[in-house]
């Protein structure tokens, strides 16, 4: 596994957003157009440098008219390693995972203490149709490991650790907080944030839009796997429950199981309404999830709904309230179409903190005014640390959270 993250000083970061054209879909917008894109890849590290992979992938596909139908695709991922580089994005450290992968890249870079590598990938599905992804990532020569979204982890001696707040939400003074920029690494503008998750070193990312919905699990910028969703489901939030990652549908109403640690199906649970954001509060051993309401809906671990909570701040309710992450029995939501992250209490519904995120869009030259490609992804690092990010971000950000 790769180690956290480290906290050392931010490296500068060239990036330029790739906005998304044309409108955009789900609980996020109006409907982007785009070529579905439905495939499953991995790809596989190779000690001599070179990797040629070929998968085929056979999964069942169902169309709202018939609710029938079948896709299949093959991936080709070639990739080759040399030591070029001249980048200054500081990116986490890869390490032995039981699917780990290796970047694609061409790009070049150069930082002071840190190892990288130059890959190319090519994918071709079977509708004709190749796409080649280009990306750069350096390695930091010291890093410490991450932890996963508990918020208790295990140390060493001499090691402290560290609260996820800078003071308790539940009787903190000062309610107004800010993040603080710790690193920061390349994320693919492809991907429209919908849901993050972090464990054992490996970033787990839903994205969303009819045609390009996917779960993917990534390395820093290195996408070591990923597999699409059917093109007629519009992916949305998602968690970690044990050995199983469960994703939800915008307004299919069909929350996806997967296994965590290779993406192999497992079925699926039912809901009414639309899904947008989803935690599982270990604290109080149950899911909470968001709807585009007001309304944080319980669940237990079957999905049935055991109790409704409605989100207030100074008794107004709160709508809108998209990626959750659940913390110290706490959730942290994002504020969809704002740069505003909350902290809710899911038994009162209480909004006991405001955390302003507008550095992260400003550091990616997001306007203020952009409604689509918009702060959204949260996972807790431990020690402190929170990874975010944005719907088609060319970068993602590992911060710290102060006040005022």
């Amino acid at each position: 596994m790769f180690g956290r993250l480290g906290r050392g000083p931010l490296l500068a970061v060239a990036c330029v957003c790739c906005l998304v054209a044309g409108a955009c879909a789900g609980s996020d917008g109006e409907q982007l157009s785009g070529e579905p894109v439905a495939s499953t890849s991995t790809t596989e590290p190779s000690s001599t440098g070179a990797v040629s992979a070929t998968t085929t992938d056979t999964s069942p596909s169902t169309d709202k008219t018939t609710g029938t139908g079948s896709s299949t695709d093959t991936t080709t991922e070639r990739s080759t390693d040399s030591a070029t580089d001249t980048d200054t994005t500081s990116a986490p450290s890869t390490g032995a995972d039981t699917a780990t992968g290796t970047a694609s890249s061409t790009d070049s870079d150069t930082a002071t203490g840190t190892a990288s590598s130059t890959d190319s990938a090519t994918h071709t599905t079977t509708n004709g149709s190749t796409r080649t992804t280009r990306s750069t990532e350096s390695t930091p020569a010291r890093t410490t490991a991450p932890t996963g979204t508990d918020t208790t982890t295990t140390t060493s001696p001499g090691e402290v650790e560290v609260s996820p707040w800078p003071a308790d939400p539940r009787t903190a003074e000062d309610r107004d907080w800010r993040v603080r920029i710790e690193a920061s690494w390349r994320h693919d503008t492809d991907a429209f944030t919908q849901g993050l998750e972090t464990d054992g070193g490996i970033i787990y990312e839903s994205t969303g839009l009819y045609g390009e919905s996917r779960l993917r699990a990534l390395e820093g910028p290195v996408e070591l796997r990923s597999v699409a969703l059917d093109p007629e489901v519009f992916g949305e939030g998602l968690t970690l429950v044990g050995d199983e990652i469960i994703q939800l549908s915008w307004r299919e109403g069909r929350a996806l199981r997967w296994g965590r640690d290779t993406f192999e199906p497992r079925g699926e649970f039912r809901y009414d309404g639309e899904g947008w954001g989803i935690c599982w509060d270990g604290v109080g051993s149950r899911l909470l999830m968001s709807d585009g309401t007001s309304t944080l809906t319980h669940r237990n671990r079957d999905f049935a709904v055991v109790a409704t909570t409605t989100i207030l701040r100074d008794n107004d309710p709160v709508t809108r309230v998209n990626e959750l992450e659940c913390v110290d029995g706490l959730v942290v939501a994002n504020i969809w179409m704002s740069n505003e992250i909350i902290v809710i209490d899911p038994d009162s519904g209480e909004v006991l903190v405001s955390i302003d995120a507008a550095s992260l869009a400003a550091e990616v030259g997001i306007s203020a005014a952009e409604r689509h490609a918009v702060l959204n992804g949260i996972a807790y690092n431990g020690d402190g640390e929170w990874i975010l990010g944005g719907k088609n971000w060319p970068v993602q950000f590992l911060v710290t959270l102060t006040l005022n």
